[in-house]
């Protein structure tokens, strides 16, 4: 994700920058900016689920955020089970949205590795052409 987009997130969710023994401030975001917008919303889910959690403070630490088999893999840490169930729900709808841009995609395998990408992207960049 490119370097503006990070620091966005950082700035409307510094909580996703405290960090705890991970690299993750440093490291950043491992995946397309076509998912910004899904982690955006995630983020916004994180925070309302402890508003409404009568007191429960966000101690949560993220480790990792990257793609994986074609699908984001958000590795956070220190939550209670309803948060859990929302980062499950964005991992299962990014299997829909194209890491790239962030239009509709699907997950396939292309060039040896899984990917989801919609059909302009793959067009227009001949490295996801199907081999």
């Amino acid at each position: 994700m490119k370097a503006k987009l990070q620091t966005k997130l950082f700035e409307q969710f510094p909580w996703i920058k405290s960090v705890h023994g991970s690299r993750f401030a440093e490291d950043g975001f491992s995946c397309g900016d076509g998912w910004y917008q899904l982690l955006y919303d995630m983020f916004l889910e994180i925070e309302a689920a402890y508003a409404k959690s009568s007191g429960t403070e966000n101690r949560s630490s993220v480790g990792q955020i990257k793609q994986k088999f074609g699908e984001l893999r958000v590795y956070i840490y220190d939550v209670f089970p309803e948060v859990n169930d929302i980062i499950s729900e964005k991992q299962k709808v990014s299997t829909s949205i194209c890491e790239q841009c962030g239009k509709e995609g699907k997950l396939e395998r292309r060039t040896g590795v899984f990917q989801t990408l919609c059909d302009e992207c793959v067009e227009s960049n001949p490295q996801y052409t199907m081999r």
